[in-house]
């Protein structure tokens, strides 16, 4: 069999595993941030077990320039800097590697381009079949009857393996090396190579299929069309260096042997020291398969941690005794109302009724993943709901929760079962499903079991972490509450929504034809940003300066045209135009498909564990974005109704309470007395900074300071307040320096928070809840300032998020013990919305009010 080197471009998968996991962080118990090494590492190992190479090697980009550089000041000139995370991660994945014996490939000056194109064509020679693991088109240029690119998938096993064939057909040419000619001509504005301005990949595949080569094309420049004559002459002056940019060395001389990075089995002792280190528990099992599979031998004890519980099926009656005994249990209920039941190595499936003593015992805490839909398929349930999604939520707020994530992270278990195989029932957690054993619940059997030992150490970590008190007094509790806002549903009448709808139909239309009058183009499709750009930059020419994006569109967004109002009436129109289109497509037309047939009611989903800040969030549909202020917003909240003749929807909503939040945290005695008068805030805050009477601040001052005081809760720069103002930075600055020279404490408040956050890589609530900021450190600029602002901002907006669930779960529990028929049925973030019956409603006003105002003693009322 042909040996098999495979070339693992590592600052593409490095970027590639930064961009996966942005959103959604890694981050361990130390408050690191290990989504790079964790994704990298495992991507590594599962590449070595899927496809079996016989030599392995990783290549990074070494720091500093390199020979194109020197050729080419400008290149790469244009990229945004390095994220941080991305510049740390590069140190331990060498570690890394080197533990695995995988050698790591960097040459000073070289690319790793570079080292890969010349190792590939080396190893050619040396008759291996070389596979280059990288996303990077520029590769193309390399392939040849042994050489192929390795395209990593999106996810999952995706991938894509390109030959001679398939390279030739994407781009239309007759040989890989015409790549070259193809990147020369496109330029990249990545990379910042100039190209053949106004000729894209299209154009430059049809002139290389037809002619062959670069130069031969300028060798005909006469046989093509004078708007392309024209931009390849333009290009001659630097034509020949852009070809020299994209080509990819093949010729550098590289000390590692290529017996260097044969696969033989044998790894480090120190692999399992850094999976240790870096809580990578899960990818022992994979560094398992690669030493001791086959005729390989391992000198490290990778299957130490293999866990000593086991389950065993048994009938419901042995594992109602052992969940008494143990005081708690893991449930899984489907949709038919069966329950799945595991406690103290015991596990069994039945009807409800046969565990319906434990389900109701208050005394059992139950373990289970995503527990609200599952309380209200099974009523009854009693004791603490111990969702071990909330509670890895607290723990690691930015991460994600799925069951199968958190089982290979926290147990080293795929859920995963082998379709070819029958499930198991009776297993080691670690043990292979053997082929004898068949039931019909032993997938549901087994995931039981294995929430059972989730659950056990979520609820360590909660310990360890400080976060119980947070969880069952806030989180725990409102699990029911929000179960029965979902339950009861909000009614909408689907006939004020068709007759809204209609409405902004006809004004849609209209702005439509208005745009087109304005614009002097009767086919424009207002819907096309590309269409929209050309527009406004090219033929009304609203901004000279603009900029196009990397695939040479120009930039259309809301923040953007904003900025130009001022230029043109026809900018109005389209956002007004957008603002209709997006209501009617996001909330009007699918809200119906959402109204139960039954109940005539809207049900929506609140999530309770997704936010970074602790607030909640709904879904199918999302109720949180609907406008509240704006009269189109106005008119679909008429379209939410009482749920009875004679009622009345009723809502309170907490005033200024993340600036009332703001002032305790920072204890500013001006915020607070004037919290504590009841005077208007941000009129006595613009008397601060302009240094006049209360009496004598104008309207426009008044909006200054309230932009100011809403806008230096979320980091805001000089150059955002200058956006939001439409002033000169230089003024916004003077303004924020004002606030700051009035306000002292606020600064000293910002500074102490970063402070905290740079040492511990977290801040908190006043009730506890983390938010990790481990880029707070960074030493990029604009990555640092993000987490900066994060940092700034997480104790204020998360208190706001934990004060209304305090509220709500108060609020619900004095509504019930009132034996009132009115119900709290929707939390649009610091508004609560009731479904009310008209006799009870001063009551009811009277019981929120109480609530909502004592959920916490600050230094100013809550009102």
């Amino acid at each position: 069999m042909k040996q098999r080197l495979f070339l693992i471009d590592g600052h593409a998968l490095v970027f590639k595993m930064y961009y996966a996991f942005l959103r959604r962080p890694m981050i361990n118990s130390k408050g690191a941030d290990m989504s790079i090494l964790y994704g990298f590492t495992k991507y590594l190992l599962e590449m070595i077990e899927k496809e079996q190479p016989t030599h392995l090697a990783v290549s990074f980009d070494p720091p500093g320039g390199t020979f194109r550089n020197q050729m080419y000041p400008e290149y790469k000139a244009n990229r945004d800097a390095t994220p941080q995370l991305v510049i740390d991660a590069l140190q331990p994945l060498t570690e890394i590697c080197q533990a695995l014996r995988i050698p790591v490939l960097m040459m000073m000056g070289f690319e790793a381009d570079d080292v890969i194109g010349s190792m590939a064509k080396r190893a050619e020679k040396e008759g291996f079949e070389v596979y280059m693991v990288t996303p990077d088109k520029d590769y193309g240029q390399l392939i040849s009857e042994n050489i192929y690119q390795y395209k990593p998938g999106k996810g999952g096993d995706e991938r894509e393996i390109f030959g001679i064939r398939e390279v030739c057909e994407k781009y239309g040419i007759e040989r890989p090396e015409q790549v070259i000619d193809m990147l020369a001509i496109c330029g990249d504005s990545a990379d910042n190579v100039p190209g053949v301005k106004g000729v894209g990949e299209v154009g430059a595949s049809k002139l290389i299929a037809k002619y062959g080569t670069l130069e031969n094309i300028y060798a005909h420049l006469d046989e093509l069309t004078a708007s392309q004559r024209a931009k390849f002459e333009d290009a001659k002056g630097h034509i020949a260096l852009s070809k020299q940019l994209v080509t990819i060395k093949t010729d550098i001389e590289i000390e590692t042997p290529t017996e260097a990075m044969a696969l033989d089995g044998v790894v480090d002792a120190k692999a399992t020291e850094l999976f240790d280190f870096y809580e990578f528990g899960s990818l022992k099992r994979h560094l398992k398969k690669l030493c001791v599979d086959g005729a390989l031998t391992c000198d490290i004890p990778v299957v130490e941690d293999k866990p000593e519980f086991s389950f065993e099926e048994s009938d419901a009656a042995t594992v109602c005794k052992a969940a008494k005994e143990a005081g708690r249990c893991a449930i899984s209920i489907y949709e038919d109302g069966r329950v799945c039941m595991a406690a103290a190595g015991k596990v069994a499936s039945d009807h409800a009724d046969s565990f319906a003593e434990v389900l109701s015992d208050a005394a059992i805490a139950k373990y289970g993943y995503e527990l609200k839909p599952q309380i209200k398929i099974c009523r009854g349930i009693e004791g603490r709901l111990m969702d071990i999604a909330l509670m890895d939520y607290l723990v690691n707020p930015e991460k994600s929760h799925k069951l199968d994530m958190l089982c290979k992270t926290e147990l080293g278990i795929d859920l995963a079962v082998d379709e070819e195989k029958p499930a198991q029932t009776s297993f080691s957690l670690f043990d292979e499903i053997p082929d004898e054993v068949e039931s019909t619940d032993s997938g549901k059997t087994r995931e039981t079991a294995l929430l059972f030992e989730l659950g056990r150490k979520k609820e360590e970590e909660l310990a360890a972490h400080d976060l119980t008190k947070l969880f069952d007094e806030m989180e725990e509790p409102l699990i029911r509450v929000l179960a029965g806002m979902e339950e009861e549903g909000v009614k909408v009448d689907l006939s004020i929504l068709r007759q809204f709808a209609d409405t902004l139909r006809q004004e849609v239309a209209e702005r439509e034809d208005r745009i087109r009058e304005m614009v002097d183009e009767p086919s424009l499709n207002i819907l096309s940003p590309k269409q929209i750009g050309i527009v406004l930059f090219e033929k009304l020419a609203l901004d000279p300066k603009v900029k196009k994006s990397k695939t040479g569109a120009y930039p259309t967004d809301e923040e953007t045209l904003l900025d130009l109002a001022d230029r043109h009436p026809v900018i109005n129109e389209i956002l007004e135009f957008r603002a209709a289109k997006k209501l009617l497509s996001t909330y009007i037309e699918p809200f119906p498909e959402f109204v139960n047939r039954r109940t005539g009611k809207i049900h929506t989903t609140f999530n309770q564990a997704l936010t970074a800040t602790g607030r909640l969030s709904s879904s199918k549909p999302n109720l949180q974005n609907i406008p509240i202020r704006t009269e189109r917003g106005k008119e679909i909240r008429k379209a939410f109704v009482p749920s009875r003749p004679d009622g009345i929807i009723m809502s309170a909503d907490y005033s200024q309470i993340e600036l009332r939040i703001m002032a305790h945290l920072c204890q500013d005695q001006h915020l607070i007395a004037s919290f504590n008068a009841g005077v208007d805030v941000h009129k006595a805050t613009a008397a601060k900074i302009f240094k006049v009477d209360a009496s004598e601040v104008t309207s426009d001052q008044r909006r200054i300071a309230k932009t100011a005081n809403f806008g230096i809760m979320y980091g805001i720069s000089s150059f955002g307040l200058a956006q939001r103002l439409k002033v000169s930075r230089s003024e916004a600055k003077q303004i924020i320096d004002d606030y700051f020279e009035s306000f002292p404490s606020i600064r000293m408040f910002i500074n102490d928070t970063l402070t905290a956050a740079r040492e511990n890589g977290y801040v908190e609530t006043l009730f506890g809840r983390r938010r990790y900021v481990p880029d707070v450190n960074a030493k990029n600029g604009t990555v640092r300032a993000l987490a900066e602002r994060n940092a700034v901002n997480a104790p204020i907006q998360g208190t706001s998020a934990d004060i209304i669930k305090i509220a709500m779960i108060n609020v619900d529990r004095r509504i019930r013990e009132a034996g009132l028929k009115s119900r709290m049925v929707l939390q649009i973030h610091d508004e609560l919305v009731f479904d009310a019956v008209m006799e009870e409603a001063e009551t009811l006003k009277n019981i929120i009010t109480e609530e909502m105002e004592n959920v916490i003693k600050l230094s100013i009322p809550l009102t």
